[in-house]
């Protein structure tokens, strides 16, 4: 056993039962007052260390830790696209003005197995926090929401309806559904109404998810040819290069629906690389409203997403479940809230008729 300079025997601390116990000190910390939170696999181990150790968590230390963190946490696959940064900016705002800190945490790589999501969105809640928004955006997140225990407050932004927790829709479902009849109609005033929409996707998902559905229910109402749905990447150059493929079957593709406004920027360019010019022989929309889509050649239209204004009602929708757990009172009806926001169609030169 270590000793004290006097050489007195040093009582373990949690940084040993850690060690021992081979996780990190948050893990300990949340065994001792939440271990519900921690796997059966590292209970064990913990009880184990602690047992050997002969370790007495002190009670001040335990009472302050038990106090509510005064930190809230946003859970992204990534934080560098536009819809992600302006929902993450509304949330800060709102969370601030209630006196509340922000951490932003990754989830995973692209790419990366359900071992690795479960092992980010772990390290994230090592650090206690009082509450969490999900930005629940695609495949990584969808998995990310199951793997968040249902006693810690939690706000899922976007994605299918889920009973169980609280939930923002961002209305994803419904705006494909009325881009995608925008675009039916044009060809239709164009002579061009047996005419089929492409549908040119991002990666698939949470709230992607909902924006293909809403093409594919419109395509099936209208009656029209449904061609395969076409995933790019993330990136513009997928997307060009997806719009000089489309661009390639002359006199096919009449009309595009992108699943977000830089992939439409990407396949416009695409199709120009190809000799063909939006909107005279290709109709192209996209989604989100993107500031660089009103000012692109030709301007993009689009479903207009009141991202900053989901933010802020997704922390106005944890706040009440931040007093429950800090008052100790049992889960009311606000964890399982639900409040959609809805975006409205933008007409742009992108899908103008002469």
């Amino acid at each position: 056993m270590a000793k004290t300079p006097s050489g007195k025997p040093k009582a373990p601390s949690i940084k040993d039962v850690a060690a021992l116990a081979g996780v990190s000190v948050p893990t300990v910390s949340r065994y001792l007052n939440m271990p519900e939170r921690v796997s059966e696999t590292k209970r064990q181990a913990i009880a184990q260390a602690v047992s050997k150790l002969g370790y007495r968590p002190n009670a001040i230390a335990r009472a302050l830790v038990r106090e509510q963190s005064s930190q809230c946490l946003v859970l992204s696959s990534n934080t560098t696209r536009y819809g992600q940064t302006q929902v993450i900016q509304g949330v800060e705002t709102a969370a601030r003005a209630a006196g509340f800190a922000l951490s932003i945490a990754l989830i995973a790589e692209p790419g990366s197995t359900s071992a690795q999501i479960r092992e980010s969105v772990q390290s994230a809640l090592d650090h206690n926090p009082a509450g969490v928004v999900l930005l629940n955006f695609d495949e990584a997140s969808a998995q990310a929401l199951s793997m968040i225990p249902r006693t810690l407050p939690l706000v899922s932004v976007a994605g299918e309806r889920n009973t169980e927790i609280a939930q923002i829709s961002m209305g994803e479902r419904e705006g494909g559904y009325r881009v995608t009849q925008h675009l039916l109609q044009r060809l239709a005033e164009r002579g061009l109404g047996s005419s089929p929409v492409h549908y040119v996707g991002i990666p698939g998902g949470g709230g992607a998810e909902g924006r293909y559905e809403g093409w594919l229910q419109a395509c099936q109402e209208a009656g029209v040819p449904i061609p395969p749905a076409v995933e790019a990447g993330w990136d513009v150059d997928s997307a060009r290069e997806t719009g000089r493929i489309l661009g390639r079957k002359r006199g096919e593709v009449k009309a595009i629906f992108a699943g977000n406004d830089e992939t439409a920027m990407g396949v416009i360019r695409g199709l120009e690389d190809e000799g063909l010019r939006v909107p005279q022989d290709v109709l192209v929309a996209g989604f989100d409203d993107h500031p660089v889509a009103r000012i692109w050649n030709p301007s993009i239209t689009t479903i207009h997403q009141d991202f900053q204004g989901v933010g802020a009602a997704a922390f106005a929708m944890l706040a009440p479940m931040l007093e429950d757990v800090s008052l100790g009172r049992a889960h009311g009806e606000s964890w399982q809230a639900y409040q959609r926001f809805e975006g409205h169609l933008i007409e742009r030169e992108s899908t103008v008729n002469a």
